[in-house]
């Protein structure tokens, strides 16, 4: 073979050109990997968790709302079931990671105190009875009034007779007169009985009694029959009030006696303190997007992004004015885990937020106004100084929009170290209590 043949053979480029040319796709193919990667898989990681943290947000936000339809359902929905997942898929190839969050019930965090002197109502079963042939008898403190008879007898055997004359039986309220019955006598065979409202309208005017026997006449008026509109005249006035029946002396020689059944109405001051504790809490652990805390406390939800605190649900809590005072209505919900149950837990899947009511009960206290100082003490959940506070201040902002427009002031006064922030309502407050207590664990699904 020829040199010039042999040269020829080895002088053939194409095999390298091949190598060469697969070296440089797989290092482009590379490139572009990795530029996806620190380009584009952080923003679409980012986008990823920012869309379930808002889907998180509003299955957190429904917490209130599944409480409030438990008490709504009166027992006839036994739990309320809430299912969030706890983290976002990645992106598959390029970034197949999956976020993660946490998802519990804290029992002893965020307590919520309720102080206040308050008026409360204690009614007690009464019966009254005497003779009424003279003077005035004043019945105080009445809330209702079950049983109101007025006997009237006459011994014509013995002489007596009845000659024009009244008797009044007044309803007072605060010194003003709610209603009265008037009863008449102008000879022996019927009595006349009238009844005015609180605006001193007639109901009953002149509606004729008509006595019993011959030789004794006896008139048995029971006053809270229909027919005679006073139990209606009861029933419109405000509570509590006074009885006040005044005899006539004209009516001389008549026996005249009273029966009545009725409730008495006593106000006394107590000291009245009310506790609740615990939060439920979700947190986040993202990659990329900023973490976020979910807080519920007391019927009002947080979103958190340590330090900056925002209240995006608020409480159940009523402050409007009614008449000459101003309804102030507080929830108190305590939270609970029970024994052996699942409190906390962390991971990517699906879990379901179980609550149970336990227990609902509203606090009674005297009608109007029935107190004029209400005390609100609020501790936050753990964190930073920083985070405290503003959490705190979170609290007192919404207070101030609360009484605004009504005759409430909100004075805030911070703890010390940011452990609490204590809120005092004053004006002529009825307040309301409405005491819950709720039980709950975490399910997991998926």
């Amino acid at each position: 073979m020829s040199r010039e043949g042999t040269c020829r053979m080895f002088s053939d480029n194409t095999a390298i050109s091949t190598v060469v040319s697969f070296i440089l796709i797989i290092g482009l193919l590379v490139t572009v990997i990795a530029f996806v990667k620190v380009q584009y898989v952080p923003l679409w990681t980012e986008d990823a968790e920012a869309r379930h943290a808002r889907e998180v947000f509003i299955d957190f936000s429904a917490i209130p709302g599944n409480i409030d339809n438990l008490v709504l359902a009166n027992g006839s929905i036994t739990m309320s079931q809430q299912r969030i997942k706890l983290g976002s898929s990645g992106t598959p190839i390029v970034a197949p990671g999956m976020s993660y969050g946490t998802l519990g019930i804290v029992p002893e965090d965020g307590s919520f105190t309720v102080t206040a002197a308050v008026r409360n109502v204690d009614i007690s079963r009464n019966t009254t009875a005497g003779n009424l042939t003279k003077g005035c008898v004043n019945i105080t403190n009445v809330s209702s009034v079950s049983s109101f008879y007025i006997y009237i007898g006459v011994f014509k055997h013995n002489g007596e007779s009845l000659s024009d004359g009244s008797l009044y039986i007044d309803i007072m309220h605060q010194g003003n007169r709610s209603g009265r019955a008037e009863i008449t006598t102008t000879n022996d065979t019927h009595l006349n009985i009238s009844v005015r409202n609180s605006d001193n309208f007639n109901v009953i005017d002149d509606l004729h009694i008509n006595a019993d026997g011959s030789d004794i006449l006896n008139y048995t008026i029971d006053l809270l029959n229909p027919r005679y509109g006073f139990c209606k005249v009861l029933g419109d006035a405000d509570v509590p009030y006074n009885l006040t029946i005044t005899n006539s002396t004209s009516l001389n020689g008549s026996h005249i006696y009273y029966i009545i059944s009725y409730n008495e109405y006593n106000r006394t001051m107590e000291q009245y303190t009310k506790t609740t504790n615990g939060t439920i809490i979700y947190e986040s652990m993202n990659r990329h997007f900023i973490n976020q805390q979910f807080i519920y406390q007391n019927g009002a939800v947080f979103l958190c992004q340590p330090p900056s605190v925002s209240m995006r649900v608020a409480p159940g809590i009523t402050i409007d004015n009614v008449k000459n005072y101003t309804r102030v209505m507080i929830p108190m919900v305590s939270l609970g885990t029970g024994r052996y149950r699942t409190t906390m837990i962390s991971g990517s899947g699906v879990e379901e937020l179980q609550l149970e009511l336990n227990h609902t009960n509203r606090s009674s206290f005297a009608d109007f106004n029935n107190t004029d100082n209400v005390s609100i003490r609020i501790e936050p959940p753990e964190g930073t100084p920083e985070f405290r506070n503003n959490y705190l201040h979170e609290w007192a902002d919404y207070f101030d929009a609360a009484v605004n427009g009504t005759r409430v002031d909100a004075k805030p006064v911070p703890g010390d170290n940011n452990s609490s922030i204590t809120i005092t309502l004053t004006g002529n407050i009825h307040l309301e209590i409405r005491d819950l207590d709720v039980e709950g664990r975490i399910s997991n699904i998926i």
